[in-house]
């Protein structure tokens, strides 16, 4: 996070001449996204690097009324029953965020910790909700889980054993610190749902998978196997905030939440100032590591690596061409943005080309 090429297929169902994401105050009258679908091939003998490009379909939506603290106040009356977005294992088994589809917050998510009739308990994990306002709009989603993005066991052989794992899945923890980070839980699905390597038989079917992060699949055995992803269309602004270290240099796992192709430039990730340009080609300030699936192979490095310098994207090899339109974030494609010393939060604003 050589080979041999595979064949996907993505499709998109977009009404854009005619669609307007204004959503009712009453949360039971929500409006239909855009959605789409992507089918993936997941290598036998091999790890498989998936992005998550949709969301699943909104729960909920709605205005904001007011902002205090950490809690949104909704505009109107939905009639929401109390935590009924709270995650309760055995009865209610999504967990949720919040996601600003416009205002000073467009394209944060954060989640849903608590709600009442009509408001929501968010974590902020030290940020604020300074600048929301009335004229917000706001949807609630759920997080995929294990058991959503891979629905009945799709795409994945099943382990009769906890010592014998012909598939497993591994997540990174995108709060880890340092470079070269391995991953930080490794799942498989036993004949009883999905588990946890060291959890012993905990029922992990409900574990939550960021829309932003990735995942790797590894066959163990020969044999690919297919993986159809389904869901939402984002049609607003996506923002990330990136880690950093005061004292060494930090990677985050990322992907972007969208359905179509993204390049460097389109990216923003550089306009948005999340990351740094380089001084000069051999002293790379920030990196940028992608990694493709027309490769195979397990435990694979990065397939290209870039970063900024003297105004422009370059590509590790590749001289001093200007490599902006190379396309970097898309469905399958996962990259790690490893960020030099800081003691900064930088944010990373995608606006979406569609």
């Amino acid at each position: 996070m050589g080979g041999r090429s595979k064949k996907s297929s993505i499709g998109v169902v977009f009404v854009l001449g005619i669609f307007a994401q204004i959503c009712a105050v009453v949360a039971a009258n929500v409006t239909t996204e855009p959605s789409g679908f992507y089918k993936v091939t997941l290598a036998g003998s091999s790890d498989t690097f998936v992005s998550l490009p949709f969301v699943r379909p909104k729960a909920a939506c709605g205005l904001v009324q007011s902002a205090s603290g950490n809690v949104v106040t909704v505009n109107g009356s939905p009639g929401w029953t109390t935590d009924q977005f709270v995650y309760s294992a055995g009865t209610q088994p999504d967990s949720y965020y919040i996601y600003f589809r416009n205002g000073a917050k467009e394209g944060h998510y954060y989640p849903v910790t608590a709600n009442g009739p009509a408001s929501l308990t968010l974590n902020l994990s030290g940020d604020t909700l300074a600048g929301v306002s009335g004229s917000d709009r706001f949807d609630i989603i759920p997080y995929w889980t294990l058991a959503t993005i891979f629905p009945n066991g799709q795409g994945i052989n099943i382990s009769p054993t906890p010592g014998n794992r012909p598939t497993e899945v591994f997540i990174h923890d995108v709060n880890a610190v340092g470079i070269d980070l391995t991953a930080s839980r490794i799942y498989y699905l036993g004949p009883g749902g999905w588990r946890q390597l060291g959890q012993g038989t905990a029922n992990k079917n409900d574990d939550v998978l960021l829309p932003d992060a990735y995942i790797i699949v590894r066959h163990n055995i020969a044999g690919n196997t297919t993986l159809s992803l389904r869901g939402s269309v984002l049609m607003s602004k996506w923002a990330l905030p990136l880690a950093t270290h005061p004292s060494s240099k930090q990677d985050n796992p990322v992907s972007l939440p969208r359905p179509v192709p993204v390049s460097l430039t389109e990216s923003g990730l550089f306009q948005s100032g999340a990351f740094n340009a380089s001084p000069t080609p051999g002293n790379r300030t920030d990196e940028l590591f992608t990694f493709h699936n027309t490769l195979t192979g397990i435990d694979r490095t990065a397939s290209k690596i870039y970063y900024y310098w003297n105004g422009a994207w370059r590509r590790l090899g590749a001289g001093t061409a200007d490599v902006g339109a190379e396309i970097v974030f898309a469905p399958a494609v996962t990259a790690i943005i490893r960020k030099n010393l800081s003691a900064s939060t930088p944010l990373w604003v995608n606006t979406p080309t569609y």
